[in-house]
């Protein structure tokens, strides 16, 4: 039996919704507190990070639609990863870390369709090489490397001496760019002190740091995951071993994130964007695939939730402009 979480989950329109639902959110943050005359100059300013997520969206639909990560018709996994995004509205004006995001993105994509296939080396040389530019914004990324050659080796079948070789020369490639160019120069301060934070981990004495804005989706994010999970875990004899496989990849990935920003909290815009990510899947996956009258409560109030974490999140950032 199809409920009204169904339909709209399976709808045609979910997706535009949600799309003018973010440029609504976007122009309110990016326009609220200046003058009409400096509106289209802030605009502009912002318009890079404004086509950074657009095109974060887009991959995230190819995502979908190119590994069938729902098996009904669906745009909720885009439409909520919009939706999740929302939430975090101080992250709006950083376009380093809307360059990582697709980054990222575009490494799972690419590294999704290595699955059993380990002669796969150009696909793991380009995946990883996406993984290797966002480490020369944000070199923690780096962290992620070990993890997912287990997970190639566990769940995606295609870790061979070729494939891990490919993965270590594109990790390597933007390095070996960024040396010449430092060579050329005679300094390599820059690329150690942007490496040396790779050693250094702070057991934080407390985590006031985190503003409220932040815990909230910290917060809603970890229980929208776990339900996407226990859903994922429970229900996964419905699935294609593949995209189980799939599913097991980004829960590994999502609670590693999670689990990492907890303890390191002072690299909460690094990783929560990963987090996201992995998160927009999973909760897909539960709203979709879901039809109780238990679930379709909850659909509504997970949506209602979001939105006024969103307000909240905006009405927060208007305070502390």
């Amino acid at each position: 039996m199809k409920r009204l979480q169904n339909r709209i989950a399976e709808s045609s329109l979910t997706l535009p919704i949600a799309a003018i639902y973010c440029c609504v959110v976007w122009l309110i943050a990016i326009l609220h507190n200046t003058s009409a005359s400096a509106h289209s100059a802030t605009l502009a300013i912002h318009w890079p990070e404004m086509a950074c997520f657009a095109l974060s969206a887009y991959i995230i639909v190819e995502l979908n639609n190119s590994n069938m990560l729902i098996r009904v018709r669906s745009r909720m996994v885009a439409s909520t990863f919009i939706f999740l995004s929302c939430m975090l509205v101080s992250g709006f004006q950083s376009l380093s870390a809307g360059i990582t995001q697709i980054c990222i993105i575009t490494m799972l994509l690419i590294l999704f369709h290595t699955y059993q296939n380990r002669d796969a080396a150009g696909h793991v040389y380009y995946a990883f090489l996406c993984l290797g530019l966002s480490s020369l914004i944000y070199a923690e990324y780096l962290y992620y490397v070990p993890l997912l050659w287990v997970l190639m080796a566990s769940r995606l079948q295609s870790l061979s001496l070729r494939t891990f070789l490919a993965s270590v020369f594109g990790i390597l490639t933007p390095y070996w760019l960024i040396s010449i160019w430092l060579f050329i120069q005679n300094d390599f301060t820059p690329l150690a002190v942007h490496l040396s934070g790779l050693f250094s981990f702070v057991i934080p004495a407390n985590y006031h740091s985190l503003s409220l804005e932040q815990w909230l989706v910290y917060a809603f994010l970890l229980i929208t995951s776990i339900a996407g999970i226990v859903h994922c875990w429970i229900y996964s004899y419905e699935d294609k071993i593949r995209i189980r496989q799939l599913y097991g990849f980004l829960t590994a990935i999502t609670l590693i994130t999670l689990l990492y920003i907890a303890l390191q909290p002072h690299h909460y815009f690094l990783f929560i964007r990963v987090a996201i990510i992995g998160s927009s899947v999973l909760l897909a996956h539960f709203l979709t695939l879901t039809s109780s009258r238990l679930t379709n409560i909850l659909f509504f109030v997970i949506l209602g939730i979001c939105i006024s974490i969103t307000a909240a999140n905006l009405w927060m950032y208007f305070l502390n402009f």
